[in-house]
């Protein structure tokens, strides 16, 4: 249940849920956040008159106290996905433990995911704990309708200063106040997400080889296996992000591929389109860079700057793929026009038509966001990776220019400052790397420590909830996050540290 309060009612314990201002305007680093300190409160009672508390994620009793009773459940709808085969039975406890056993299954994986008998055997349907269509908010009829929703809470935020009532007048489009549910634990999730996962690796690997030897590719089997990502997302997305930060190939193309399906299905999530909206862009994602693949891999491969001549040959690799896609019927027209608008931007300084404002869509703008964001943060041979934290801070710095403030602050919302999989240095010297977001206190992830206060490899990582302010031993001190770290920083190789 969420409530207007002035700012002068503010207790510690209270989680606020919105502010009568652009979070980006405050020092607070994240949009929604539990008030721990007094010193959070005069920021607040200072910057703000009217404040959103949300009483179900608040801490203080008596806050909990007055949540009004849910109506009981409606029957969950017939599951309509299916069948899922997981990796076991129960997740392991330890979380280490449960990376070993996705290890296990990753080498069998691929040719099991091939129609073979899998690993371990164990059925169950793809619907617990995801969400219907019409259980999540409804989308707009068009995208058009996303930009109203975008405006529309900038009018909600002006509004708010004067009359706190007036925030509940209407609303267009869709309410990313009401995401969907994580009704799944992450360990069950991932052991769900492992065969996803190999088999859109597969996919991909299908898709991309195809094209190299020229050769119309089959976009079935992609169709399939982004509907069973879209399933997992939609019951808890950290589970794929985990499993595209840890396991990858060789070639960037292949994995920017899965990252970009994967962001843009969780983007998708966050902003609470339904659950066929978001498979589109998942495919959309995938299919970004295929027409890379009709470029000359000297071109590809290089790692000074582009002279003009040859960043004009590069550019033709958006009207390639449209090409690709346009020659197989089945491709919708809503996958073809999100991969070819993934390059423009706001200013009109993308290519390949130089679109700009809203003429670009709100889908291929979040297409641009999303492909920026994973092309930063990955390791390239002529650029290494960006942190997280410090792709998002890049992202910002492109408000109202390259991309519209609205999406930009969204997807820094959907992504948070420690995504699962980050590596982070702790003030203990250790550095460990997230394992679970906390959505109440956004600073307080779930870590797991590889490397001890001297570096040194643990041979059996341990796990730290940050959320129960665990001491550091020795220490009259709680550990806490120093600062996010980039990509094999330390020497760290995800694919081979994590699942050793």
């Amino acid at each position: 249940m969420k409530e207007f309060l002035a700012a002068a009612e503010l207790e510690l314990g209270m989680f606020v849920a919105e502010l009568d201002r652009p979070w980006l305007e405050t020092p607070f680093l994240m949009q929604g956040f539990l008030i721990e300190s007094e010193q959070q409160l005069a920021q607040l009672r200072g910057l703000c008159r009217i404040v959103l508390i949300d009483r179900e994620r608040s801490e203080s009793r008596h806050l909990r106290a007055k949540v009004v009773a849910p109506n009981p459940p409606e029957p969950a709808p017939k599951p309509t996905e299916r069948p899922l085969t997981m990796v076991s039975q129960a997740a392991p406890t330890d979380f280490f433990q449960l990376l070993k056993l996705l290890k296990a299954y990753d080498g069998g994986a691929p040719e099991a995911s091939r129609g073979e008998a899998p690993l371990f055997a164990w059925s169950v349907s793809r619907g617990v704990g995801s969400v219907a269509a019409d259980e999540c908010q409804p989308e707009p009829a068009s995208q058009a309708g996303v930009w109203a929703w975008l405006r529309a809470r900038a009018r909600k935020l002006r509004r708010r200063e004067a009359s706190p009532e007036a925030a509940h007048e209407g609303g267009e489009g869709i309410d990313a106040d009401q995401p969907y549910p994580i009704e799944v634990p992450l360990e069950q999730e991932l052991l769900a997400a492992a065969p996803i996962h190999a088999e859109a690796m597969l996919a991909v690997t299908d898709i991309l080889r195809d094209i190299e030897r020229q050769v119309p590719p089959d976009l079935g089997r992609a169709r399939e296996v982004v509907q069973d990502m879209m399933h997992s997302v939609t019951r808890h997305p950290d589970a794929l992000l985990w499993l595209t930060r840890l396991k990858r190939t060789d070639r960037y193309t292949y994995d920017h591929a899965l990252d970009c399906s994967t962001y843009m299905m969780v983007f998708a999530r966050h902003l609470g389109l339904p659950q066929d909206r978001i498979a589109t862009l998942g495919m959309a994602g995938m299919l970004f860079d295929i027409g890379k693949l009709r470029l000359s891999s000297r071109l590809l491969a290089k790692t000074a700057a582009l002279t003009p001549l040859e960043y004009d040959l590069f550019k033709t690799h958006v009207d390639s793929a449209v090409q690709i896609l346009r020659a197989d019927a089945s491709i919708e027209d809503a996958v073809v026009e999100v991969v070819a608008r993934h390059h423009e931007r706001l200013d009109g300084s993308g290519y390949p038509l130089g679109l700009s404002g809203e003429a670009i869509g709100v889908f291929g703008e979040m297409a641009g966001i999303v492909d920026t964001f994973c092309a930063m943060t990955r390791h390239r041979s002529w650029r290494p990776a960006v942190s997280s934290q410090q792709g998002l801070e890049a992202l910002i710095g492109l408000r109202d220019e390259r991309f519209s403030a609205g999406l930009i602050d969204q997807f820094v919302q959907c992504i948070g400052i420690y995504p699962a999989g980050t590596l982070v240095e702790l003030n203990s010297g250790e550095v460990a790397v997230v394992v679970a977001q906390n959505r109440i206190r956004r600073l307080k992830p779930r870590v797991m420590v590889l490397l001890a206060n001297d570096h040194s490899p643990n041979a059996n990582p341990h796990t730290i909830d940050l959320l129960y302010d665990p001491l550091v031993p020795g220490r009259d001190e709680a550990y806490r996050i120093v600062r996010s770290l980039p990509e094999r920083a330390f020497g760290i190789d995800p694919a081979q540290f994590y699942l050793a």
